[in-house]
């Protein structure tokens, strides 16, 4: 019984803990770029592996955005906007669904990024652009 006991404070503790990284996680992201917004159709993509499983990369012809440019990497998110083009991981690809077909981000200041399938399919995000293991360089595959 006292095993059982420490095993679920322990898991509590644990769920508290990760709770509050993700919570400082998003106020990081806030503030970094929070208020960037965008929407494009994506215009290509490439595939890469990711723990063992097919992501790809995405690259955002845009129709409306706030910035001109944007360079973001570091160990939470990779974003490269730049010539009206945005480049990111949008994560691992979806066999059924196929690759996005258009993006929709912050719009609003909705804190939130939709992704558009071609099956007229949608998924939503919190606002973020985790790296999925894309190297620095990779940014740069789009322009």
């Amino acid at each position: 019984m006292g095993i059982f006991a420490v095993f679920l404070v322990s898991m509590i503790i644990s769920s508290y803990y990760n709770a509050m990284r993700k919570v400082d996680l998003q106020k990081t992201r806030k503030a970094e770029f929070g208020k960037v917004q965008f929407k494009g159709k994506v215009i290509n993509y490439r595939t890469y592996k990711f723990m063992n499983k097919p992501a790809y990369q995405v690259c955002v012809k845009l129709d409306s955005s706030n910035v001109n440019s944007l360079y973001i990497y570091n160990e939470n998110d990779a974003l490269k906007i730049k010539n009206g083009i945005a480049t990111f991981s949008a994560g691992y690809l979806i066999n059924i669904l196929g690759p996005i077909d258009s993006v929709a981000v912050n719009i609003d200041n909705s804190g939130k990024v939709y992704f558009h399938y071609k099956a007229k399919a949608w998924d939503e995000h919190p606002l973020g652009f985790d790296p999925n293991g894309l190297q620095k360089s990779d940014l740069n595959y789009c322009n």
